[in-house]
């Protein structure tokens, strides 16, 4: 494959030598004024992505192409791409956190009318140890609004939270105080959280910092009755709903 390489550029040189030194001269001017062109439009599309409202980086996981969840971008970065014309293409790594019961064979991330493919990185289910939470990835040729994980921040009883999550195909906000941190470390938050809310970040109001991942509800359930009542008689939510700390994703993926 070398030769090919090398007789192309040879040609590209003696192309050069038949061009006059003038127009050589407009030539290199129009160079320097394309690349001012695309600077400012990546640097232009890079700050609207940094002064995004922060609901630009919440959108829903729908899992195996039917149950939906709530997903959000944490985290960005620029890395190298494919060998393309020119050189090698920029592409945009986005890491996405939900709650760890939303994992499934195949997940979509959509955001209105775009839809991304994401692979897991690492997950933890909701058992008696398990954090239930889980982080993902997808790339694009362009940057994202991301949200900003609060680690090591944990709110005091009684400041206010916000849920954001999607119900149905509305995405709607809920702010409730925290109630208390139970035996698992999570966070009870005095409000409630409805089917496909799983997952939606909970954020300090206000702000794009993000404290816990809503990953549990609480039914509206008779004390001591089982839960094959709630399936007959479709018991309902009530507060509080419970989040996982933001602080969790640390266990499952490694952040930098």
């Amino acid at each position: 494959m070398e030769p090919v390489f090398a007789s192309t550029n040879q040609g590209l040189r003696a192309d050069r030598q038949l061009v006059p030194r003038e127009g050589w001269r407009w030539t290199k001017i129009l160079c320097v004024l394309g690349t001012l062109v695309l600077l400012t439009a990546v640097v232009g599309r890079t700050e609207a992505a940094d002064d995004a409202s922060p609901t630009d980086a919440i959108g829903r996981l729908i899992i195996d192409g039917q149950r939906l969840c709530t997903a959000f971008v944490v985290w960005s970065s620029a890395r190298r791409g494919a060998e393309g014309f020119g050189g090698r293409t920029t592409v945009y790594e986005h890491w996405l956190a939900t709650a760890g019961h939303c994992y499934g064979g195949k997940l979509v991330f959509q955001q209105g009318s775009q839809a991304y493919e994401a692979r897991v990185i690492g997950f933890s289910g909701g058992g008696t140890n398990g954090f239930d939470v889980m982080v993902m990835s997808f790339v694009t040729d362009r940057p994202l609004p991301a949200l900003e994980p609060a680690f090591g921040e944990y709110p005091e009883v009684g400041d206010p939270l916000m849920l954001v999550g999607y119900g149905s195909r509305a995405l709607m906000m809920r702010v409730g105080p925290l109630v208390r941190y139970d035996e698992r470390g999570h966070m009870e938050i005095r409000g409630y959280a409805s089917r496909g809310n799983s997952g939606g970040p909970v954020l300090i109001p206000g702000t794009r910092r993000v404290v816990g991942i809503g990953i549990e509800t609480t039914l509206d359930k008779p004390e001591g009755a089982s839960f094959i009542y709630c399936i007959l008689a479709a018991c309902a939510v009530k507060p509080p709903y419970v989040a996982a700390h933001i602080d969790r994703l640390k266990g499952i993926a490694s952040f930098h």
